[in-house]
């Protein structure tokens, strides 16, 4: 109870967590893990959170896992937060998560469809073994989960399709962790680089708004010009 109520104090609305996997043509890639904590609750956070959250508990078996050739752990701070980060160099990507690879609430997985690889990250908390006390009191507004998928190219995602081979999620930890909503993030994505030009679609539905009224505006111009001409011909020939 006490811990309970010392993690409501400190840990409400002041974490940030951050995933990226970046794919390379060749199949290698890294794998990167972020924790942001507000730098005035940062030592509090390392003093009072459970020993099995911690990020090195936390990724244990995919440390150890076959293919993860470097490894490195940082610390830094940033935009008032605290932040520490892990990151894995590995040799196949796809290799490392062929088997379901369960990270806390998170299980991620590949799979492969001919040239085609699809990535695919379930986040569910009550399907985890993660019990964090005091949960339902914390006020979790502003805390996110950021997860970022960098590859040659991607051709299907359910997340925001930022560039030709970027996909990006925005989970608000209030809903994963107190509403109790289970997400499936998915994507698709090929070795091979993206030829052409490639145009987000939030760009491409601006410059369509921006379009359209464009061409409205260009239309009731056109329709004021052709009434105000037919009346003064009207009126001459009257004359």
């Amino acid at each position: 109870m006490v811990l309970a109520l010392v993690l409501l104090i400190f840990l409400s609305g002041c974490v940030n967590l951050a995933q990226e996997i970046v794919i390379r043509e060749d199949g290698s890639g890294v794998v990167r893990f972020t924790l942001g904590v507000e730098t005035s609750a940062y030592p509090q956070f390392q003093e009072l959170i459970p020993e099995a959250y911690q990020m090195e508990n936390l990724f244990k078996g995919l440390l150890s896992s076959e293919g993860v050739t470097d490894i490195r752990w940082d610390n830094y701070e940033a935009n008032g937060y605290t932040w520490q980060s892990l990151q894995m160099e590995v040799s196949d990507i796809y290799q490392l998560f062929a088997e379901p690879q369960s990270i806390g609430l998170a299980t991620v997985n590949m799979d492969q469809d001919g040239e085609s690889f699809v990535f695919q990250q379930s986040l569910d908390l009550e399907g985890s073994n993660m019990r964090i006390p005091g949960l339902n009191l914390l006020d979790l507004a502003g805390a996110g989960y950021t997860i970022r998928l960098i590859t040659p190219q991607i051709t299907e995602t359910n997340g925001l399709q930022e560039a030709a081979g970027t996909s990006v999620w925005e989970i608000e930890l209030s809903e994963l962790l107190q509403g109790g909503t289970a997400s499936t993030l998915r994507a698709e994505y090929l070795l091979e680089p993206y030829e052409g030009v490639f145009i987000p679609w939030e760009t491409f539905y601006s410059y369509l708004v921006i379009g359209v009224l464009a061409l409205g505006g260009l239309s009731i111009l056109v329709i004021i010009i052709v009434n105000t001409s037919g009346r003064e011909k009207q009126q001459k020939l009257k004359f």
